[in-house]
């Protein structure tokens, strides 16, 4: 199993693109996880801009829960909190990461993937990204470290 953090598109857009000739819908990330049969597993995700409720059957694939603004079925932050140590979501409340970095987070503990990273900050700059990741070292321990790269397009 893999899991993959990707974009979906909504049908709200944001105020700032209303008046444009051209509609750009909203896109908001999420987790999904991808069995070993390369199918991704059926989820719920809601979008952070209007509430509306996507069933989520493929990468950057959803559809719209028609009449759906709520759903108990979506996890929160809170409900996944439980299962990781307290140190790792104080730290991720630092950094105000979202919904699909705990839920990556979470797969990353349940499958044993350990060395694998998370980014918590990145900015990007004439031609260069840099920011902090973390690592997951194993169970018990993770470091951040800062990184840089130079981007060529």
């Amino acid at each position: 199993m893999q899991g993959y953090k990707h974009l979906l598109e909504c049908h709200c857009v944001l105020p700032q693109f209303r008046h444009r000739n051209t509609t750009v819908y909203h896109k908001f990330v999420v987790f999904s996880i991808v069995d070993d049969s390369d199918t991704v597993v059926s989820s719920l995700a809601q979008c952070n801009n209007c509430g509306t409720v996507h069933r989520v059957f493929d990468i950057c694939k959803s559809e719209i829960l028609s009449g759906k603004d709520e759903s108990r079925a979506i996890e929160k932050k809170e409900d996944i909190s439980l299962s990781l140590p307290s140190s790792l979501v104080e730290l991720f409340d630092s950094y105000r990461l979202e919904l699909p970095d705990y839920q990556y987070a979470r797969f990353i503990f349940e499958n044993d993937l350990w060395n694998t990273t998370l980014v918590l900050s990145a900015n990007s700059e004439s031609g260069s990204r840099e920011g902090k990741i973390l690592r997951f070292v194993s169970a018990e321990k993770f470091r951040v470290e800062p990184f840089l790269h130079n981007e060529v397009i």
